[in-house]
């Protein structure tokens, strides 16, 4: 079965634990060439539970703070599940609309409270099937294997084969 065509986003708002980096571990998640490449195309807003600080040190030790248009974060209100914040994101970035890539069922509330596509990462590993049933019992429109099928999945809307 063919998964419904997704709307044209204006933007793409990005959780950043768990979607562009591992916070705990150090490591970055999401390659730099695709949130490159998927910045080119939209404007990328982050809504993150962190400090604002720690996102913006995160994103710069990564690569990834450049491609960044606007950050929301902790100080910033009322955080997720919240529409709160996925709203403030899109009004800093000039956007009505957007496709939110989050990795919990918290992001995905968010992003279906903002009236927004609602993309989650696919689980792996210990707990996948428990968590990917969250996920959609949350709403998620579609479960994506990370950034680089955000990136396909934007490139197939902007340059139909």
């Amino acid at each position: 079965m063919t998964p419904e065509p997704l709307p044209v986003p204006e933007a793409i708002v990005l959780d950043l634990d768990g979607v562009l980096a591992d916070i705990d571990g150090r490591r970055p998640i999401a390659r730099l060439e695709d949130l490159e490449a998927i910045a080119a195309r939209r404007p990328v807003a982050v809504v993150t539970s962190c400090p604002r600080r720690l996102a913006e040190s995160v994103l710069a030790r990564h690569g990834f703070l450049p491609f960044v248009r606007a950050i929301v974060g902790l100080e910033d209100g009322p955080g997720k599940p919240s529409a709160a914040p996925v709203l403030l994101a899109m009004e800093r970035v000039s956007a009505a609309d957007a496709w939110m890539l989050g990795d919990n069922p918290s992001d995905v509330q968010a992003a279906r409270s903002a009236g927004v596509v609602a993309l989650a990462v696919r689980p792996l590993g210990i707990g996948a099937a428990g968590h990917t049933s969250r996920l959609i019992e949350a709403g998620a429109d579609r479960l994506l294997d990370g950034i680089g099928e955000l990136r396909r999945l934007l490139e197939e809307l902007d340059d139909p084969a």
